[in-house]
């Protein structure tokens, strides 16, 4: 078998891997769809907490969430330790600032409306 041949198998072997984990990613948030929007409602059980939430987007900081907000930087500390730990918030992928978090799932594809931000 030549180079080229085994480059070839190899490039579709690939896009068979691929197009097998875009399957299992549709699947997963169809199935995982009702278990998140029960999570939701429950943990982010008033508007304050959607808001927070919301505004944890990765590049935000605390002090300007809680500008935002209008929410104490303990109580946005607290919420967001809770929410990591039940997986709703991770690190952010979009700031290289340590502790940093970001919400994972956007409130509005769970037909969230978002609270207006305090002026």
């Amino acid at each position: 078998m030549s180079g080229i041949d085994e480059d070839h198998t190899q490039i579709v072997l690939l896009q068979e891997i691929a197009d097998s984990l875009r399957e299992l990613v549709t699947w997963t948030r169809v199935l995982g769809y009702p278990t998140v929007k029960q999570t939701l409602e429950t943990v982010l059980d008033s508007d304050e907490k959607r808001l927070v939430y919301h505004l944890t987007d990765g590049q935000r900081g605390v002090k300007e969430v809680q500008r935002l907000a209008g929410v104490n930087v303990r109580y946005i500390s607290e919420w967001g330790q809770e929410w990591e730990r039940i997986g709703i918030v991770g690190p952010s992928r979009v700031s290289s600032i340590r502790g940093r978090r970001q919400r994972v799932f956007d409130l509005a594809d769970f037909g969230f409306e978002i609270p207006e931000v305090s002026s």
